[in-house]
């Protein structure tokens, strides 16, 4: 049976957005709503729709901005974006089509041209899946840290770093369940927290486990698992750092991990960066110099080892800082 297809609809006129849904949903699709942009962005990271349909003219963040960012994104980058607008002058059209949108229907509009659109954006997006499960395991990859992907407890894909963490080549860890990497102590840790990842529960966990190097030497990790949609179907993304751990106490239950601390005002800036205002907006609602507002900024990008606002947007979203 062909799995349903979620349509991501960006659109601050609440009317129009309840009939669209409506009707899409009569279509045999699955709807996800956005109010407005900011919600948009944060929902589509989370869901990872088959298409987004945005408007443009809307409070905040504009629809260009959300597909730009989007754009930027790897996980978002490949999803078939359309414009929904009453901006319909040929102006318009070309400046959305420059950026890169997949299609532009300008209102007001008949349903079944929207409905034919979208159809043919996902065929086109199948024929493409394998070039997003490429951009998929390349970001995994290009980190610092060890990384494996999960289908329950299933290890469906393992980074070099991971490979190297426990002493086990790709071949030997992929197909494996993870269980049988970790010490019986803390399986039931671990698989309650997969457990309830798959069941929809959680979103994410953190937990510190002890695995079993192929020496048979212990070694302490702490673990992040994110529950993502990938190819339709759900998966845990685990990243992994090795706790180094208080001489004279290896028996200790208790790890540490450095996390990045914030000043009050940083939290603050973070948080306006993240809505997308800039630094003179920024300046004029805290009332304090652009150039202090500068200096913030630098600092929070070296913080958190970033170097944009789309990118820290993405980071304080990920660590539960900022609701987009």
């Amino acid at each position: 049976m062909e799995e349903t297809s979620n349509i991501l609809f960006i659109e601050d006129d609440h009317d129009l957005r309840e009939t669209i849904s409506e009707l899409l949903i009569n279509e045999g699709f699955k709807t996800i709503l956005a109010e407005n942009g900011s919600q948009g962005i944060q929902k589509a990271i989370q869901y990872i729709p088959d298409v987004i349909v945005c408007d443009i003219a809307m409070p905040g963040i504009s629809g260009y901005e959300v597909f730009n960012m989007l754009r930027q994104i790897n996980t978002t980058a490949v999803i078939p974006f359309i414009f929904l607008s009453a901006k319909s002058s040929k102006e318009d059209i070309l400046l959305g089509l420059r950026l890169g949108v997949d299609d532009y229907i300008p209102k007001p509009f008949e349903f079944p041209e929207l409905v034919k659109v979208v159809k043919n954006r996902i065929d086109n997006r199948k024929k493409i899946i394998e070039l997003n499960d490429e951009k998929f395991h390349a970001l995994l990859n290009n980190t610092f840290s060890g990384e494996f992907v999960l289908k329950e407890q299933e290890i469906v894909y393992s980074n070099e770093n991971f490979a190297k963490i426990i002493g086990y080549s790709k071949k030997e860890i992929v197909g494996n369940n993870l269980i049988n990497f970790v010490h019986k102590d803390d399986i039931k840790s671990i698989a309650d927290n997969i457990s309830r990842c798959v069941e929809g529960a959680i979103k994410e966990f953190n937990v510190n486990i002890k695995v079993i190097h192929k020496n048979n030497s212990l070694i302490s990790l702490y673990l992040k698992g994110t529950s993502v949609l990938f190819k339709g179907s759900k998966r845990i993304v685990v990243s992994c750092d090795i706790v180094k751990e208080k001489k004279g106490d290896l028996n200790s239950s208790k790890r540490h991990y450095t996390h990045i601390k914030l000043t009050k005002r940083e939290s603050e800036i973070l948080n306006l960066i993240c809505k997308g205002l800039s630094n003179a907006q920024i300046a004029s609602k805290l009332f304090l110099s652009e150039r202090t507002i500068e200096g913030h900024r630098a600092h929070i990008y070296e913080k958190t080892g970033t170097n944009s606002a789309v990118s820290l947007a993405i980071w304080a979203f990920k660590n539960s800082l900022v609701n987009l």
